[in-house]
């Protein structure tokens, strides 16, 4: 009877403990079910940026590229004037008209190649936490694998309460 007694107790223990550990194991998978979901919108929500970010480079190329045409146009002009002959070599209103719309160019352009320059950086920035995410989201699914497809199953071999209590 004590013998008896012992084994009962030891079996339910064993169940006992083999029902804790498929609880932790569920609620592990579910913890990494949740972790890979908040991942894959922070992907998509950097996949969005970058998206954003490229037709934004594009952009600041375009309107380089689009301010380049007027920059040799008034730097031609200044340089034909600059071949004008003795009293026609002045600096007359004209002169100083194209002069200044040279530089204001110029400064615009540098303010655009900055911001073009200032747009790749983030967009590798950008690259850099997409690559990391899914690198943590492709951890998450192989972890999520190993337990529901390795470990469950010998979990579900475990065996019954008549086993174990030797009947």
């Amino acid at each position: 009877m004590l013998v008896e007694q012992m084994l009962q107790d030891t079996t339910e223990d064993l169940r006992v403990q083999s029902s804790n550990v498929d609880r932790a194991f569920s609620q592990r998978c579910e913890e990494l079910i949740e972790a890979k979901t908040q991942l894959e919108r922070k992907l998509a929500q950097i996949l969005d940026q970058i998206g954003s970010q490229e037709k934004n480079i594009v952009s600041l190329q375009q309107a380089i590229h689009n301010k380049e045409a007027p920059l040799r146009v008034a730097q031609s002009r200044l340089y034909l004037r600059s071949l004008r002959p003795n009293m026609e070599l002045c600096r007359d209103q004209p002169q100083l008209s194209l002069e200044e719309e040279v530089r204001q160019i110029d400064v615009t352009l540098a303010s655009l190649n900055q911001k073009l320059s200032e747009a790749r950086s983030s967009l590798s920035h950008l690259e850099e936490s997409r690559m990391a995410l899914q690198k943590d989201i492709n951890c998450k699914a192989h972890s999520l694998f190993i337990e529901r497809e390795k470990c469950m199953p010998h979990r579900k071999r475990y065996p019954t309460t008549t086993v174990l209590s030797g009947h």
